[in-house]
């Protein structure tokens, strides 16, 4: 493989002293946090959803007979509590609706109105053009290539979780 510009060691990287592991896991961070800065600033400007309620609208919109609260947060690997929050605004602004589910009276099923499926499908149509925008002259190739690395990476991660139970 042929190393470009891109390849090569971070400004800063080499004497911080770090190890690999350590950089790696800034990177991902850096990464998370300017994407999600950028999406959530836009989102919510333009369509008045955070990103938080547009994760919460596109797990509903991939499952069309509603999700458990339980299970939504499950899915977004977030706190019962934060789901909770995030309901409750949701459905103040008509995107989502809650019921009892019919076959555990102790759990809420939600679902997107109408409403919400729309404001869904407006706001990822800007979602996915922005993330085109932010990666698109990296490359379909070295983009393909960033998420198998970090696939492998969740792979060990959960690997060396899992022995960490045993």
């Amino acid at each position: 493989m042929v190393l470009t510009k891109a390849d090569e060691v971070m400004p800063g990287e080499a004497e911080s002293g770090r190890n690999g592991e350590t950089e790696a896991w800034h990177a991902v961070l850096a990464i998370h946090g300017a994407v999600f800065s950028r999406l959530n600033k836009a989102l919510n400007r333009e369509f008045s959803i955070t990103l938080a309620k547009y994760d919460v609208l596109a797990q509903l919109y991939c499952a069309p007979e509603g999700l458990t609260q339980s299970d939504l947060s499950r899915q977004l690997k977030v706190t019962d509590g934060n789901v909770t929050g995030l309901v409750r605004r949701l459905i103040a602004d008509g995107l989502i609706s809650r019921e009892i589910s019919a076959s555990d009276r102790r759990a809420f099923v939600v679902q997107l109105t109408e409403q919400g499926r729309s404001a869904y499908l407006s706001a990822r149509e800007r979602h996915d053009e922005l993330l085109a925008r932010y990666f698109g002259a990296v490359g379909a190739d070295r983009l393909r290539e960033t998420r198998n690395m970090l696939n492998r990476l969740l792979q060990a991660v959960n690997q060396a979780t899992s022995r960490d139970s045993e």
